[in-house]
């Protein structure tokens, strides 16, 4: 996903502002389901990065698990 977020951001020159927008661009076919939820219930990451010179406007940059579990040295997926 975040190959598809970056590819978005560099072609339409301005970042998304949701998963549905890589959908609607036809970034992604359809949004993924979480392997740890097992929904599509991503937690989007947003921020002020700009990719290009030409980009126009900043949005989502990443996506974490909305998971509430961790791993096995405690760590919560959420945060990976």
């Amino acid at each position: 996903m975040r190959q598809a977020i970056d590819q978005y951001t560099l072609d339409k020159q301005k970042a998304p502002q949701s998963l549905q927008d890589l959908v609607n661009g036809h970034f992604l076919k359809e949004i993924p389901t979480d392997p740890f939820t097992r929904k599509k219930d991503w937690l989007p990451q947003f921020d002020d990065v700009v990719l290009s010179p030409d980009q126009s406007s900043t949005g989502l940059v990443d996506v974490r698990s909305a998971s509430s579990q961790s791993d096995s040295n405690g760590i919560p997926y959420k945060e990976w």
